[in-house]
C-alpha cells in the first residue's frame, strides 16, 4: 500500500510499542483499529494493558476480529461506535458487527490475501484516512447549518417601535422561523414563522434581519446576531428558504439517525428528501412519528 503524503496520521504516541507487538504474535486475526473522538485513554479490548499513551483525537485500539462493537462499548459506558468509508456517510455500526473484520474485509477487496500482510496493514494508523471509526457520531458545520440553526438572541417583533427587544431562543429549521416565548428555552408557546415566499431583509441596525412570513396575515420578526459570521450564516440559509417555489426541504446525504423534531412545527413542508440517511420507520425519532404525510422524493 503506499502512503505517500499520510505521515500526518501516525505519530509516535499511535505507534505500537512492544507490548502491542507482543499482542500481535502468533495470531493474525489480532489486530488494533483507530478509534477517533475518543476523550480519555480506554483500556483495549481482549488485549493486554498497553503502557502506550493515546493522542485524545486518534487511539489505537487493541482487538481481534472476533470483538464485536458491544464488546469495544462496554468499556466506554455503552457508546456506539460510526463508520466512515472514504469520507462519505457516516452510519452507526449495529452491536454484533466486528470493526476489525471490517478492516480485514476491507484489505481484502483491495487484493491483499495473505493472512500476515493483512494484519500489518491493518495495523497501520494511516488506514483509518480510508476507514475511520469514531467513538461519537461527528456533526460538522455544514450538516448542522443545513439541518438546522439555533441559538439566543435580541429579538423584536412587528414592524412598530411600541415591541421592545428581549432576549429569545431563535429556530431556522425546514420551511420555518421559531421563536420561543421565553429566553433559552422551549417550555413556553412557540411562535411559528412560514418564510416560503416571504421575505428575508438585512436592516441598518447592526447585524440584524428582518424576517417576514407571506399572504395577507404577514408577520415580522427582527433578529440581532451577536457576531457577522452568524448573521450571514442566517442570511444566506433563510434566504433559500424564502426563494423557494415549493415547500421543500432537503435533508439527503447526511447519515442521519432521526427526522429534527422541530421539522414538525412546519406546516407548510410539503416534499421532504431524506435520501441516502439511516432513519428507520419504527425508530423513536423515525417517520411514522410524523403525524402527516409528506412526499419523499
Amino acid at each position: 500500500m503506499k502512503r505517500n503524503g499520510s505521515r500526518g496520521c501516525m505519530t509516535r504516541k499511535t505507534r505500537f510499542g512492544s507490548r502491542e507487538r507482543d499482542w500481535l504474535k502468533g495470531d493474525t486475526q489480532r489486530g488494533c483499529v483507530c478509534l477517533y473522538g475518543a476523550s480519555e485513554p480506554q483500556a483495549p479490548a481482549l488485549a493486554p494493558p498497553s503502557s502506550s499513551a493515546a493522542q485524545p483525537d486518534l487511539r489505537l485500539v487493541l482487538c481481534s476480529t472476533r470483538t464485536t462493537v458491544e464488546e469495544l462499548s462496554n468499556q466506554r459506558d455503552g457508546l456506539g461506535l460510526y463508520l466512515q468509508l472514504h469520507g462519505d456517510l457516516i452510519r452507526r455500526l449495529d452491536p454484533s458487527e466486528r470493526p476489525l473484520q471490517i478492516v480485514y474485509d476491507y484489505l481484502t477487496t483491495m487484493g491483499y490475501e495473505d493472512p500476515l500482510r493483512i494484519q500489518q496493514e491493518a495495523a497501520n494508523s494511516d488506514l483509518s484516512c480510508m476507514v475511520r471509526f469514531f467513538s461519537e457520531r461527528p456533526v460538522n458545520a455544514d450538516q448542522q447549518d443545513r439541518t438546522l440553526l439555533k441559538g439566543v438572541f435580541n429579538v423584536r417583533k412587528g414592524k412598530t417601535q411600541l415591541h421592545k427587544w428581549a432576549e429569545r431562543q431563535v429556530i431556522l429549521c425546514g420551511t420555518c422561523l421559531i421563536v420561543a416565548s421565553v429566553k433559552d428555552s422551549l417550555t413556553g408557546k412557540l411562535h411559528i414563522l412560514p418564510l416560503v415566499g416571504g421575505k428575508v431583509e438585512e436592516v441598518k441596525r447592526k447585524q440584524c434581519l428582518m424576517f417576514s412570513s407571506a399572504g395577507p396575515q404577514a408577520q415580522t420578526y427582527y433578529v440581532t446576531f451577536d457576531t457577522l459570521p452568524e448573521h450571514q450564516r442566517w442570511h444566506r440559509q433563510a434566504s433559500k428558504v424564502v426563494s423557494q417555489t415549493v415547500s421543500l426541504v432537503d435533508l439527503s446525504c447526511y447519515s442521519l439517525e432521526e427526522v429534527p423534531e422541530y421539522l414538525l412545527y412546519c406546516q407548510d413542508i410539503t416534499h421532504l428528501n431524506l435520501r441516502h440517511n439511516f432513519i428507520r420507520l419504527d425508530a423513536p425519532g423515525g417517520l411514522c412519528n410524523f403525524n402527516r404525510s409528506y412526499s419523499a422524493m
